[in-house]
């Protein structure tokens, strides 16, 4: 039997805006709106895919403000908490129509929960440092998912790292929070992608999404991981 695949107006069950779509999350996440992939920081609205800010179907993102507040990445104690599930990582019943009915770290999906794809976090990670990856796929669909990972990161790295690594990204200070967002289109199909990435303290949040919706998503991760 063929796979089925998603239109791109469709949603999982129904944001990866940090890195940032408005959303993906990818919250979800500009680094100043709406994806995705808010804890003083913006994100998703980058989400659209989640992120630092708020991705939109059509791929574009909405700036927010940036606050007044000026960080000193690694030098500031703004310690995270990571979830002990994925279940702690978003608010309940919040995102089920749009990602959060999909099956999560289902294991016939293309991607394995326990083998996440390393990300621009990667090099940054702390060896022994917690981690969680949380992944809402439908198997059947050929590309509609959202993916979030939580993990403790090296404070002294992830952001000059993260400057450099993500060209052609949305990038935002927000408060204590460095968020960035890129919105594009599918390769394959005609949808919309989003890629965030948020890091604060000692703390790294990457959300991933491809058509899925979501307004906030980053920022609702944010407050349950600070």
């Amino acid at each position: 039997m063929g796979r089925r695949r998603r239109t791109a107006g469709a949603a999982v069950g129904t944001s990866i805006g940090v890195a940032c779509l408005a959303t993906l999350a990818l919250t979800g996440c500009t680094p100043t709106t709406a994806v995705d992939p808010t804890a003083t920081p913006v994100a998703e609205s980058a989400t659209a895919v989640p992120g630092p800010t708020a991705a939109t179907p059509s791929g574009t993102s909405t700036p927010r403000p940036t606050s007044t507040i000026t960080p000193v990445p690694g030098v500031d104690d703004d310690h995270g908490t990571i979830p002990a599930s994925c279940a702690g990582l978003i608010t309940p019943g919040k995102w089920d129509d749009a990602f959060a009915s999909a099956p999560l770290n289902d294991p016939s999906s293309i991607v394995d929960p326990a083998d996440p794809p390393t990300d621009r976090l990667t090099p940054v990670l702390q060896p022994d440092g917690k981690r969680l990856y949380c992944i809402w796929r439908d198997p059947q669909a050929d590309t509609t998912f959202l993916s979030i990972r939580v993990a403790v990161v090296d404070s002294t790295k992830a952001y000059p790292h993260l400057q450099s690594a993500l060209k052609g990204y949305d990038c935002s200070l927000d408060g204590y929070g460095y968020r960035c967002q890129k919105v594009s289109q599918n390769s394959q199909y005609p949808v919309t992608d989003g890629d965030t990435y948020f890091t604060r303290g000692d703390v790294g949040i990457h959300i991933q999404q491809s058509n899925v919706q979501t307004s906030g998503l980053l920022d609702d991760v944010i407050a349950h991981v600070f």
